[in-house]
């Protein structure tokens, strides 16, 4: 048998006035739905607008056949967290300072501050800008380049993306990248590196792109380069052709991402906004990849 869910509810306007429904019944995919969901359902469904409070009462649950198709809920899209954790004493890169997370006004001591039975914590945190998943922009590499706050926001977020499937390989050549729509699109090369995150295999052997390979996605005008691996270079000597390549493009690069062998070949957005500080070229970002559900 079908799953079908029975409440009641109430909806007020914020311009005044509501409407009620009592032994609503409405077919749903799964054996429970949350109460917003069901709001948010209601709302679409009927096409209200001005919509206030959306209360729901006296839900159950029964099984019988459907009566149609049941509808998608909330969205047709959902989100891929591609960041990892930033911690305290966490190494990004060896050689680098871990951040330091710490109470600056802990909630024991913000007692007495404010009214009876109210506490707040302010956090306080120390690192360099190269922690977690970050993203560079052209001052990172050049002095003259565009920094965080000269970077539009248009470049951070909502890019049409495209997933390189470069796992297993060391050296990360031109042909990972030939014969594919990649002009004006954010690259994720995926490389399974991601699961040595926060340990010694991390740091040392990691996959990277040939210089080849940059200079091939700077000339298809590729707006921004991921990789879910240590670094977008070889770090086995001082140096960093990607890096000099992309960012003189001004092609941002974001590093340390994870999560990527949930994404599609296409067809989805990638976003990675950084805080927006002067005189700063590289920061954590919480990158994003937006997916629409078939």
């Amino acid at each position: 048998m079908d799953h079908r869910v029975v409440f009641d509810f109430d909806i007020a306007f914020t311009n005044g006035g509501g409407i009620q429904g009592q032994d609503f019944r409405l077919d749903i995919a799964d054996e429970t739905i949350s109460d917003a969901e069901l709001a948010d359902y209601i709302v679409k469904d009927l096409r209200l607008l001005m919509v206030g409070k959306v209360t729901i009462l006296d839900k159950f649950y029964i099984q019988e056949p459907h009566k149609r198709k049941p509808v998608n809920l909330i969205s047709t899209e959902h989100l891929v967290d591609l960041s990892h954790t930033i911690f305290d004493g966490l190494v990004t890169y060896k050689g680098l300072p871990a951040p330091v997370i710490c109470d600056f006004l802990s909630r024991k001591d913000s007692k007495g501050k404010y009214e009876e039975g109210t506490e707040f914590q302010i956090g306080k945190i120390e690192m360099v800008s190269n922690t977690g998943t970050y993203i560079d922009c052209p001052f990172h590499r050049y002095a003259h380049g565009k920094d965080l706050s000269e970077v539009e926001l248009e470049a951070f977020a909502n890019l049409d993306a495209v997933t390189i499937d470069a796992t297993g390989a060391f050296e990360i050549g031109i042909g990972f990248f030939q014969n594919l729509e990649i002009r004006n699109k954010a690259v994720m090369v995926h490389t399974g590196w991601s699961k040595h995150w926060n340990t010694e295999a991390y740091f040392e052997d990691h996959p990277f792109l040939t210089r080849e390979a940059a200079e091939y996605l700077r000339d298809c005008a590729v707006k921004l380069v991921g990789i879910d691996s240590h670094n977008v270079d070889d770090t086995r000597g001082n140096s960093r052709p990607v890096h000099t390549t992309l960012l003189g493009a001004e092609i941002l690069i974001v590093e340390h991402l994870c999560n990527l062998d949930k994404l599609p070949a296409s067809g989805y957005l990638f976003s990675a906004v950084p805080p927006k500080f002067k005189g700063v070229g590289t920061f954590p970002v919480r990158a994003f990849a937006t997916l629409t559900n078939p």
